[in-house]
């Protein structure tokens, strides 16, 4: 349980890419999944979904049962004494041991999730370990953007935020058995009550912060009016569906998965050509590739044919967001997460115009596009989500020139830190 309150602490307090997920969040469809066009990055939302943090050490006990390192600090083979150390100090926010090293194992575990990455590997890679620990200074940087906000803006946390803050710690005690048990819970992810406390409190102000500025017509947020007149103007905004054709799309199953792939929902189906597709050697993923645009000229050709695009999407198309085509995509030319060509082809057509002449994208295959005109009707009842994810750039945009702009200094021993330092 406690699992779920760090997951939210995380997704809202880690990542600017995480603030930008916020911001742009169901503008076009609920539906979301690898193998939508929308590219997927790497946030704390993304990396705390399930279990939030992987143990970095390969340590057992007498049962078999993974256990957490015991925290200490390692230089030149001897002990250091981690009682009030300052690991380093970014913009005047003094960052100690504890907190450095909670976000040493949220960082480790990121390069697991996305790259299969080890301490073992990352010390084996040259330059690796100080690319890792620049990436852990970074989530730092990301999370005291928020509080240099905070603090430009006169936003703090009243009275009703940290009791909202002391309920959720309330909350999360509750679901164990005795305090011991939470705190050894806490501790298996590298956390503290202290620490767990900040970083809730983090998460009610990094979430204040964003209500304030960034959303609701605040300092950084598009007003309704003027995105409606934004939203109006074909040159600067673009509904459109669109069939996906991945290169794995005539990818073979093995018999047991080709048995029930027809019962299979559009997700599960995408997951099972995408790990067939990527056991292939090179001249098989090639051949494969042939195949796929094969059958997207087909579909392009059936495309210039039809009275109903958004059927066709639905019967052949890949990406899962689109599996209720009703609404398509609402995208500007700055959209964030959407295939560079794709967004241009759509704004080359014109309304309910059928791309002629495949898209294609070296990450997502092939697109045979329809610009759709823009239904106000739908504007005006998904109006707030819509400004949020037109606005996603302008959120990336400020948190980058903040964390561009800090000054770091760091403890005098820091330039003999290594992969075995910390744990």
């Amino acid at each position: 349980m406690i699992k779920k309150y760090l997951a939210a602490a995380l997704a809202l307090t880690m990542c600017v890419c995480c603030l930008a997920s916020c911001a742009k969040s169901d503008s076009s469809s609920s539906k979301k999944d690898s193998s939508s066009s929308k590219s997927s990055s790497s946030s704390a939302a993304d990396s705390s979904s399930s279990e939030v943090l992987t143990p970095g050490a390969d340590l057992v006990d007498d049962s078999g049962t993974e256990k957490t390192p015991e925290p200490a600090l390692v230089i030149d083979g001897k002990d250091v004494d981690t009682k009030d150390l300052v690991m380093c100090s970014i913009d005047g926010y003094d960052i100690d041991f504890e907190m450095f090293r909670y976000y040493y194992y949220y960082t480790l575990n990121k390069y697991q999730s996305a790259y299969g990455a080890t301490l073992d590997s990352i010390k084996s890679t040259e330059g690796g370990f100080d690319l890792f620990i620049e990436d852990v200074v970074t989530s730092l940087k990301q999370e005291i953007v928020a509080k240099k906000l905070a603090e430009e803006n006169d936003i703090t946390l009243d009275d009703e935020d940290m009791k909202t803050v002391e309920d959720q710690m309330t909350q999360a005690k509750a679901n164990y058995d005795s305090d011991e048990a939470f705190v050894e819970d806490l501790k298996s992810n590298y956390l503290t009550e202290d620490l767990f406390k900040k970083l809730l409190e983090s998460a009610a102000l990094y979430q204040k912060v964003y209500d304030t500025l960034f959303i609701n017509e605040g300092k950084y947020a598009t007003s309704k009016e003027d995105f409606k007149a934004i939203v109006s103007d074909p040159e600067q905004y673009c509904r459109e569906i669109h069939i996906m054709i991945p290169y794995y799309a005539q990818v073979e199953l093995d018999d047991s998965t080709a048995e029930s792939y027809d019962s299979m929902s559009l997700s599960e189906k995408v997951y099972a050509k995408q790990m067939a597709y990527y056991q292939l050697d090179e001249d098989a993923m090639a051949e494969a590739k042939e195949k796929a645009k094969t059958l997207a000229e087909d579909l392009l050709a059936q495309a210039q044919e039809t009275d109903d695009f958004s059927k066709l999407v639905e019967k052949e198309g890949y990406d899962v967001g689109l599996e209720d085509a009703t609404n398509g995509y609402y995208i500007s030319k700055n959209s964030s997460g959407y295939p560079d060509a794709l967004v241009e082809a759509a704004f080359a057509l014109g309304e309910n115009e059928i791309s002629s002449e495949l898209v294609a994208d070296e990450t997502y295959g092939y697109f045979i596009i329809q610009r759709l005109p823009v239904d106000m009707d739908y504007v005006e009842s998904n109006i707030e989500s819509m400004v949020n994810a037109y606005d996603a750039p302008t959120v990336e945009k400020v948190y980058k020139e903040y964390i561009d702009a800090m000054k770091v200094t760091y403890f005098d021993q820091w330039d003999k830190l290594t992969a075995d330092s910390i744990s």
